[in-house]
């Protein structure tokens, strides 16, 4: 097979990369290893502050079925349950799966996004027990409740999006705890940390007051705040938050039918002894990492800058890479929302259509002004200090090239 361009994802960067592209007449195929297009936005279901009254919801799986269906009718053929097992400069793309073979392209994107980090607990390769993505994927997608009575281990934006999804779907979730306090795992949250997050998400507080002493006080006073929630004092919707313990064992025998919580200290060490109660099902929530190994395997440098969620595969503020004629947008440059995802993809798409010699109606330096603003209207803000990660990956890049958009944002 033969194409102007590959885009492995068909997640929100990867649509809307090829929308853009085939607007401009360019031959797409977009393949992704999932029955449907759409990505992590297709268990997103939530109520965005950002959008104005009576829009306010924000249906990912509505979304992306819009963007699938727009892309289909410009042109782009999308390959589902298909697997990219290797890209080779050249452009050569090997494909598995539903579609085999090899597509000879000029121009590849990369949107592969990120995945879950694991969370080894003793018990959790009990049945009952789920990642946080999962969960919000069967919550809101198949329709399908994970358990009657929910423990919620981990403490981030994520997580704590995903339990008002599951509470909606009238799932009880019985509390939200600290992940286990194993240092090993690179999971390790103190109270102090978990406070910190919480930030992040202030504006799903239910009222105004709740969202400004949120502001005020969280970063400011962690450590004294930490100290008070010895007594629990912190709850969404009814759903306590337990910053001051931590799940240390899923306990069951061929199930999952409780778990063991210990207490805390502000900085995160254990204390006192451990209680039981009784669930049906935990959710681990350890956070999420870019997924680069096509990156790898396509011989792009790769670069750990711990703000953007771990290694990261190096790239310019176009989202062009060192290896010619390659490109990334989405989570593989760094942990952010669908909404950051999307306008990532318009400004890969109109790089490539300069790689590929054609003169697109809008500027990349406008395109990367666009990203900037979605990412202050995103919701939800993964990792907290993101923008410094962007500037760190932008000064990798400048030290090993003559960077030509010296005044672009990344």
């Amino acid at each position: 097979m033969k194409t102007d361009a590959v885009i492995v994802g068909a997640g929100p960067a990867g649509l809307s990369a090829a929308i853009r592209l085939a607007k401009e007449n360019v031959a797409v195929i977009v393949i992704d290893e999932y029955y449907r297009p759409g990505g992590r936005l297709l268990g997103q279901l939530y109520e965005d502050s950002s959008l104005p009254d009576g829009e306010k919801e924000w249906n990912g799986k509505e979304i992306a079925n819009n963007l699938a269906l727009e892309a289909e009718s410009l042109g782009v053929q999308i390959f589902t349950n298909t697997i990219v097992w290797s890209v080779k400069k050249g452009w050569k793309v090997e494909i598995t799966g539903a579609v085999k073979g090899t597509i000879s392209a000029k121009v590849v994107l990369l949107a592969t996004g990120s995945m879950e980090k694991a969370m080894p607990v003793p018990g959790w390769t009990l049945p009952g027990v789920y990642t946080i993505g999962a969960a919000q994927t069967f919550t809101n997608l198949h329709r399908v409740r994970i358990g009657r009575k929910v423990l919620i281990a981990g403490i981030d934006p994520l997580s704590l999006s995903v339990m008002t999804e599951m509470k909606k779907a009238g799932i009880d979730v019985v509390g939200v705890t600290l992940p286990p306090p194993f240092k090993e795992t690179g999971n390790y949250l103190t109270p102090i940390d978990a406070l910190r997050s919480l930030k992040q998400v202030i504006d799903f507080a239910p009222n105004r007051l709740l969202r400004g002493a949120g502001r005020t006080m969280l970063g400011r006073f962690d450590r004294q705040i930490a100290r008070l929630l010895r007594w629990d004092l912190l709850n969404i919707d009814g759903t306590p938050l337990h910053v001051r313990k931590a799940l240390v064992s899923i306990e069951g025998e061929k199930e999952v039918e409780g778990a063991a919580l210990q207490n805390v200290s502000p900085d995160g060490e254990l204390i006192g002894k451990p209680t039981h109660i009784q669930v049906d099902a935990v959710c681990l929530s350890g956070g999420l990492y870019p997924s680069m190994d096509l990156a790898q395997v396509a011989g792009c440098s790769i670069v750990h800058i711990r703000e953007l969620g771990g290694m990261v595969p190096l790239h310019g503020p176009d989202l062009s890479t060192a290896v010619e004629g390659l490109y990334l947008a989405g989570n593989i440059t760094g942990i952010e929302g669908a909404k950051v995802a999307m306008a990532q993809g318009k400004v890969a798409a109109l790089s490539m259509l300069n790689d590929l010699g054609k003169i697109p109606s809008q500027s990349v330096e406008e395109a990367v002004a666009e990203v900037e603003t979605a990412r202050k209207n995103s919701p939800i803000t993964f990792l907290p200090e993101i923008e410094t990660g962007r500037k760190k990956m932008y000064e990798r890049w400048r030290e090993q090239h003559n960077e030509r958009y010296d005044n672009m944002s990344v």
